[in-house]
């Protein structure tokens, strides 16, 4: 059996200020708006691949710890051409930089972007 990735579903705290924010930072577009047993689902598309998001069920209770990984999605990793470029175009929109850039291994840079919700965007460019 082989497998494809469809979509990555993202719960948020506020689903508008998720959908602007990624539409801002990263030019998400959006394709979709739906409902599945009664829960909204806006759906964009942003480095080739689809990210749902949408509120959590009342009945659920999040839990975010800052800076720890929680269950679920907790990193998003996009690559760039230009690393520089990047991170000067997201400062420009207002983006907060956690962390700037760095060399972790030989052929590789990155930095870290607080994204909504706790969520951590990894922008990383291979040398």
């Amino acid at each position: 059996m082989e497998y494809f990735l469809d979509h990555i579903h993202v719960r948020c705290s506020d689903v508008d200020a998720s959908i602007a924010y990624f539409k801002k930072m990263f030019d998400a577009k959006e394709v979709a708006r739906s409902e599945a047993k009664g829960m909204p689902i806006i759906t964009l598309e942003m480095a080739g691949q689809r990210f749902a998001f949408s509120p959590k069920r009342e009945e659920v209770t999040i839990r975010v710890q800052p800076h720890e990984p929680g269950w679920g999605v907790y990193q998003i990793g996009l690559k760039v051409e230009n690393l520089d470029k990047a991170l000067a175009e997201l400062k420009k929109r207002g983006a907060e930089i956690s962390k700037e850039p760095f060399a972790p291994m030989d052929g590789l840079r990155i930095f870290f972007v607080n994204g909504p919700d706790g969520l951590e965007i990894e922008v990383m460019e291979y040398l």
